[in-house]
Protein backbone atom coordinates (compact mmCIF):
# COMPACT_ATOMS: atom_id res chain seq x y z
CA UNK A 1 0.00 0.00 0.00
CA UNK A 2 2.87 2.75 1.13
CA UNK A 3 0.51 4.99 2.53
CA UNK A 4 2.87 8.00 2.50
CA UNK A 5 2.02 11.67 4.11
CA UNK A 6 4.25 14.07 2.56
CA UNK A 7 5.69 16.90 3.95
CA UNK A 8 7.69 20.37 2.66
CA UNK A 9 8.44 23.33 4.22
CA UNK A 10 10.74 24.30 2.22
CA UNK A 11 9.86 28.00 0.99
CA UNK A 12 6.98 29.70 3.03
CA UNK A 13 4.11 27.70 2.08
CA UNK A 14 3.36 24.18 4.53
CA UNK A 15 2.46 21.68 2.10
CA UNK A 16 1.23 18.23 3.04
CA UNK A 17 -0.15 15.85 0.24
CA UNK A 18 -0.94 11.78 1.28
CA UNK A 19 -0.72 9.19 -1.24
CA UNK A 20 0.12 5.69 -1.43
CA UNK A 21 0.36 3.11 -4.75
CA UNK A 22 -3.12 3.22 -5.43
CA UNK A 23 -4.95 6.21 -4.67
CA UNK A 24 -4.32 10.09 -4.28
CA UNK A 25 -6.17 11.19 -1.43
CA UNK A 26 -5.65 14.79 -1.42
CA UNK A 27 -3.57 17.72 -0.19
CA UNK A 28 -3.52 20.73 1.97
CA UNK A 29 -1.62 23.74 0.96
CA UNK A 30 -1.19 26.99 3.87
CA UNK A 31 0.73 30.30 3.16
CA UNK A 32 2.33 29.46 7.13
CA UNK A 33 4.69 31.99 6.54
CA UNK A 34 6.88 31.82 9.74
CA UNK A 35 4.52 30.14 11.84
CA UNK A 36 5.45 26.52 10.54
CA UNK A 37 6.70 24.92 12.90
CA UNK A 38 3.73 25.63 15.10
CA UNK A 39 1.65 24.58 12.65
CA UNK A 40 2.77 21.66 11.62
CA UNK A 41 2.49 18.86 14.17
CA UNK A 42 -1.52 19.36 14.40
CA UNK A 43 -2.27 20.22 10.48
CA UNK A 44 -0.12 16.78 9.94
CA UNK A 45 -2.50 14.91 12.02
CA UNK A 46 -5.70 16.43 11.35
CA UNK A 47 -5.43 16.11 7.74
CA UNK A 48 -4.24 12.46 7.88
CA UNK A 49 -7.34 11.75 10.02
CA UNK A 50 -9.59 13.73 7.15
CA UNK A 51 -8.64 10.85 5.26
CA UNK A 52 -10.10 8.25 7.56
CA UNK A 53 -6.58 7.40 8.69
CA UNK A 54 -4.46 7.77 11.70
CA UNK A 55 -0.52 8.49 11.75
CA UNK A 56 0.34 4.79 13.12
CA UNK A 57 -1.89 4.07 10.02
CA UNK A 58 1.21 5.86 8.08
CA UNK A 59 4.10 3.29 5.99
CA UNK A 60 6.44 6.38 5.21
CA UNK A 61 6.64 9.98 5.09
CA UNK A 62 8.32 11.80 2.32
CA UNK A 63 10.08 14.96 2.92
CA UNK A 64 11.84 17.68 1.14
CA UNK A 65 15.26 18.13 1.45
CA UNK A 66 15.75 21.49 -0.06
CA UNK A 67 16.51 23.63 -1.83
CA UNK A 68 14.99 26.50 -0.04
CA UNK A 69 14.83 28.73 3.03
CA UNK A 70 16.83 27.20 5.39
CA UNK A 71 14.72 27.57 8.44
CA UNK A 72 11.92 26.28 7.05
CA UNK A 73 13.96 23.19 5.34
CA UNK A 74 14.98 22.46 9.25
CA UNK A 75 11.11 22.79 10.35
CA UNK A 76 10.09 19.61 8.09
CA UNK A 77 13.28 17.76 8.09
CA UNK A 78 12.99 17.78 11.91
CA UNK A 79 9.27 16.47 12.47
CA UNK A 80 8.96 14.58 9.50
CA UNK A 81 12.04 12.16 10.35
CA UNK A 82 11.21 12.38 13.97
CA UNK A 83 7.61 11.36 13.23
CA UNK A 84 9.24 8.37 10.89
CA UNK A 85 11.11 6.89 14.31
CA UNK A 86 8.72 7.18 16.18
CA UNK A 87 6.47 5.26 14.19
CA UNK A 88 9.27 2.80 13.39
CA UNK A 89 8.78 3.87 9.49
CA UNK A 90 11.33 4.99 6.71
CA UNK A 91 11.20 8.31 5.15
CA UNK A 92 11.82 9.74 1.70
CA UNK A 93 14.07 12.54 0.84
CA UNK A 94 12.76 14.71 -1.84
CA UNK A 95 14.13 17.69 -3.39
CA UNK A 96 11.60 20.18 -3.90
CA UNK A 97 12.46 20.98 -7.19
CA UNK A 98 11.67 17.36 -8.24
CA UNK A 99 8.38 17.55 -6.55
CA UNK A 100 7.65 20.74 -9.07
CA UNK A 101 8.70 18.66 -11.59
CA UNK A 102 7.37 15.78 -11.46
CA UNK A 103 3.51 16.37 -13.21
CA UNK A 104 5.86 17.34 -16.72
CA UNK A 105 8.40 14.23 -15.83
CA UNK A 106 5.18 11.97 -15.52
CA UNK A 107 3.77 13.20 -19.27
CA UNK A 108 7.38 12.25 -20.64
CA UNK A 109 8.37 15.53 -20.82
CA UNK A 110 12.22 17.70 -20.07
CA UNK A 111 11.74 20.12 -17.27
CA UNK A 112 14.01 22.61 -15.57
CA UNK A 113 12.21 23.18 -12.49
CA UNK A 114 13.41 26.68 -10.24
CA UNK A 115 12.41 28.78 -7.30
CA UNK A 116 13.20 31.94 -6.03
CA UNK A 117 16.66 32.31 -4.43
CA UNK A 118 18.24 35.39 -2.71
CA UNK A 119 19.71 38.41 -4.60
CA UNK A 120 18.07 38.01 -7.93
CA UNK A 121 19.23 34.13 -8.08
CA UNK A 122 17.01 30.56 -8.56
CA UNK A 123 17.34 27.58 -7.54
CA UNK A 124 17.20 25.55 -10.33
CA UNK A 125 17.44 21.67 -12.06
CA UNK A 126 17.17 20.16 -15.04
CA UNK A 127 14.85 16.38 -14.79
CA UNK A 128 14.22 14.36 -18.04
CA UNK A 129 15.34 14.29 -21.15
CA UNK A 130 19.03 13.17 -21.64
CA UNK A 131 20.64 12.41 -18.30
CA UNK A 132 24.09 14.00 -19.62
CA UNK A 133 21.90 17.06 -20.00
CA UNK A 134 20.40 17.42 -17.04
CA UNK A 135 21.59 19.67 -13.67
CA UNK A 136 21.59 18.41 -10.15
CA UNK A 137 20.35 21.35 -7.66
CA UNK A 138 21.66 24.51 -8.05
CA UNK A 139 21.74 28.11 -7.27
CA UNK A 140 22.35 30.83 -10.32
CA UNK A 141 20.70 33.83 -12.03
CA UNK A 142 18.07 33.45 -14.54
CA UNK A 143 20.04 34.44 -17.31
CA UNK A 144 22.47 31.61 -16.53
CA UNK A 145 19.68 29.25 -16.70
CA UNK A 146 19.14 29.75 -20.02
CA UNK A 147 22.41 29.87 -20.85
CA UNK A 148 22.86 26.31 -19.37
CA UNK A 149 19.32 24.78 -21.68
CA UNK A 150 21.23 26.40 -24.39
CA UNK A 151 24.76 24.74 -23.97
CA UNK A 152 23.13 21.47 -23.07
CA UNK A 153 21.26 21.82 -26.71
CA UNK A 154 17.91 22.00 -25.52
CA UNK A 155 15.84 23.95 -28.32
CA UNK A 156 12.87 25.65 -27.11
CA UNK A 157 10.38 22.65 -27.98
CA UNK A 158 12.76 20.12 -25.84
CA UNK A 159 11.92 21.28 -22.43
CA UNK A 160 9.55 23.59 -20.22
CA UNK A 161 10.70 25.60 -17.32
CA UNK A 162 8.39 25.23 -14.59
CA UNK A 163 8.15 27.26 -10.60
CA UNK A 164 6.32 29.48 -8.61
CA UNK A 165 8.30 31.92 -9.59
CA UNK A 166 8.68 32.51 -12.91
CA UNK A 167 6.71 35.98 -13.50
CA UNK A 168 9.49 37.78 -11.60
CA UNK A 169 12.39 36.94 -14.23
CA UNK A 170 11.97 38.32 -17.40
CA UNK A 171 15.30 36.28 -19.10
CA UNK A 172 13.07 33.47 -18.31
CA UNK A 173 9.91 35.15 -20.06
CA UNK A 174 11.71 36.52 -22.66
CA UNK A 175 13.57 33.00 -24.00
CA UNK A 176 12.63 30.88 -26.64
CA UNK A 177 11.31 27.88 -24.09
CA UNK A 178 7.95 27.36 -23.15
CA UNK A 179 7.25 28.06 -19.31
CA UNK A 180 4.50 27.14 -16.55
CA UNK A 181 3.77 29.22 -13.93
CA UNK A 182 2.41 27.28 -10.90
CA UNK A 183 0.90 27.93 -7.55
CA UNK A 184 3.56 27.19 -4.41
CA UNK A 185 1.32 24.02 -3.40
CA UNK A 186 3.50 20.83 -4.09
CA UNK A 187 1.72 18.73 -1.09
CA UNK A 188 0.28 16.06 -3.81
CA UNK A 189 2.87 16.77 -6.40
CA UNK A 190 5.40 15.65 -3.25
CA UNK A 191 3.43 12.99 -2.77
CA UNK A 192 3.00 11.16 -6.01
CA UNK A 193 6.72 12.19 -6.79
CA UNK A 194 7.83 10.08 -3.94
CA UNK A 195 6.06 7.11 -4.59
CA UNK A 196 8.52 6.31 -6.98
CA UNK A 197 11.76 6.40 -4.54
CA UNK A 198 13.13 5.35 -2.10
CA UNK A 199 12.37 5.23 1.27
CA UNK A 200 15.72 4.91 3.93
CA UNK A 201 16.30 5.24 7.62
CA UNK A 202 15.04 8.77 8.77
CA UNK A 203 18.45 8.99 10.91
CA UNK A 204 20.56 9.21 7.26
CA UNK A 205 18.81 12.06 5.53
CA UNK A 206 20.30 15.39 5.52
CA UNK A 207 19.16 18.94 4.15
CA UNK A 208 20.35 19.69 1.03
CA UNK A 209 20.65 23.46 0.77
CA UNK A 210 22.36 24.15 -1.74
CA UNK A 211 23.18 28.16 -0.31
CA UNK A 212 22.73 31.35 -2.31
CA UNK A 213 25.53 33.54 -2.58
CA UNK A 214 25.75 35.82 0.65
Amino acid sequence: MNLTLAIDCSMRWLNLGLADSDTLYGEENINAGRAQAELLPDLAEHFVKRHGFNLRRLERIAVTIGPGYYTGIRVGLAYATALAAGLGIPAVPVSGLYAIAYPLLRGGLAAASLVKARKDSVYAAIYGGCSESNIVPDVMNAAELVARLCSRGYGGRDIVIIGPDLDEFDEIKKSEYRVIQTPPAIGLSLARASLGLEAVNPALIKAAYVRPPD
